[in-house]
């Protein structure tokens, strides 16, 4: 049994991979998303339109609103900087895609295949995330651990 508490042990000293990995992996998404939005007319346009059909107010300023933070605080979150401000932005960003559109695409027929559909949905996936991470740290390879380190208890 001891091999197990050493085993469990030695791989709690190795968590800090998994919150990079995530961060990272996350960030990307969210800043390669928003750069395609902001910098590619015909993604911009795509997005504007998802915005129009889900019936959300002014969709040009939205659609580069969007982009924006997604490109902004994507970048932060690869960097691991203002690590808790990025998750909070991106979450919302999730909270209003899941709201708008993802919700509306789920065709269930019982509780459970609606549950089920919804958990399948990736934005739940990077919204889940963004809360481990906001809760977590961005780890100790961050931005925000070096000048946290610096400033000292």
């Amino acid at each position: 049994m001891s091999w197990i508490r050493t085993f469990l042990s030695e791989l709690n000293a190795w968590q800090w991979v998994g919150v990079l990995v995530a961060r990272i992996t996350v960030g990307l998404l969210f800043f390669l998303s928003g750069r395609g939005k902001l910098f590619v007319p015909e993604r911009r346009e795509q997005m504007r339109e998802t915005l129009v059909a889900a019936k959300v107010p002014f969709p040009d300023f939205n659609a580069v609103f969007v982009a924006t933070v997604e490109f902004v605080f994507g970048f932060l979150l690869i960097l691991g900087l203002a690590t808790p401000l990025a998750c909070v932005m991106l979450s919302c960003v999730m909270i209003m895609a899941i709201a708008t559109t993802a919700i509306k695409n789920i065709k269930a027929t019982s509780p459970l295949a609606w549950l089920s559909e919804f958990l399948y949905v990736p934005d739940v996936l990077n919204l889940v995330i963004l809360f481990w991470l906001f809760l977590s740290g961005p780890g100790w390879l961050s931005i925000d651990h070096l000048i946290l380190s610096q400033i000292g208890p």
